[in-house]
């Protein structure tokens, strides 16, 4: 990681960041905002990451958006809380394929009442494979309101959740209990959707998880 590298490196990337975002090159900006904001490299100073994310979301950058969107829906309490802000910028991020945003406005959307439109955004999410969207998918499907509960979707997505975490044993003793209530055509089903579910993350979503991979390969292509 950035932080982990010779104090020579992290101020030859920092440089060399600083001059491309000088250029108006909105990938190199976002990563300017992370560093400020969680002090990786450099101080933390979390006004001025605000900075970096406004300015690289006006150049197009789809994760400094998806940030905007966080303070607006109350990280760091950088903002006024706004919801409609949050998912204004959020969507902006899940329009582009980035599986947090994904989840993020499912839950937005269900805030305001828009359960059919907030479960296709979480669809999307747990396609991508990512943890919270699995376990957030099996959950709904286990009761929540405005949805049809569907218990071969809550085995088979907490199985798969499951499978992406270190799983403690109450965890699995409950899937345990869940399928012994399942009918043998259920539990069938349940199998079948686990042996047919491959995870497809999106270019934008490895990006993001990659952190100071993506920084490296930024500065190589530049």
């Amino acid at each position: 990681m950035f932080a982990n590298a010779p104090l020579e490196a992290r101020e030859s990337q920092l440089i060399q960041l600083e001059k491309l975002a000088e250029q108006d090159n909105a990938e190199a900006t976002y990563h300017l905002g992370m560093m400020h904001l969680t002090g990786t490299g450099v101080d933390l100073d979390r006004q001025r990451a605000v900075g970096y994310f406004e300015k690289a979301t006006e150049l197009g950058d789809p994760l400094a958006a998806y940030k905007l969107g966080c303070f607006y829906d109350g990280q760091y309490q950088l903002f006024a809380v706004d919801l409609e802000l949050a998912l204004k910028y959020k969507m902006v991020a899940a329009d582009a394929g980035y599986a947090s945003a994904q989840q993020d406005v499912a839950g937005l959307l269900a805030r305001n009442g828009a359960i059919d439109e907030a479960l296709v955004w979480l669809e999307r999410a747990a396609a991508q494979g990512t943890a919270g969207a699995l376990q957030t998918y099996a959950s709904v499907h286990n009761g929540a309101l405005g949805v049809e509960k569907d218990p071969v979707k809550t085995a088979a997505y907490f199985d798969l959740y499951l499978r992406r975490i270190k799983a403690t044993s109450e965890q699995r003793k409950w899937l345990e209990r869940f399928k012994e209530g399942l009918t043998e055509v259920q539990v069938e089903n349940v199998e079948r959707l686990i042996l047919e579910y491959v995870p497809k993350p999106t270019p934008l979503t490895r990006k993001a998880l990659s952190g100071q991979r993506a920084v490296d390969a930024l500065l190589l292509a530049s």
